[in-house]
């Protein structure tokens, strides 16, 4: 068992204009001791993509329109707010971009 496996993942934010894919068909795994490195050029949904996974996606405008979020075999999507509340921090936690601000004490 992975301890993350992202399976088809689709994140959409509506806006004035309409409809916005941000995320559209992403899949990885992760297992336990690997690291995962996500690149990809301004706005190609990396950050959209670790938001969706930690539970802290702006909803709405943003939405999680399909696909599995699998943390040690549980689907983090189907978990109730507060029992995903307990996963973050304590078991799973994201280094947001800005570094240097986010680690310093």
């Amino acid at each position: 068992m992975s301890l993350l496996e992202v399976r088809d993942l689709h994140v959409e934010f509506h806006t004035r204009d309409g409809v916005a894919q941000a995320v559209n068909g992403v899949s990885f795994g992760v297992e336990a001791g690997e690291t995962l490195a996500v690149l990809g050029e301004s706005g190609s949904g990396k950050s959209v993509t670790a938001q969706a996974v930690m539970g802290i996606l702006d909803m709405p405008p943003g939405r999680i329109t399909g696909g599995e979020i699998l943390f040690q075999g549980q689907d983090l999507l189907r978990l109730p707010e507060d029992k995903r509340r307990r996963i973050r921090g304590a078991r799973m936690a994201m280094i947001f971009q800005d570094a240097l601000s986010s680690l310093n004490p």
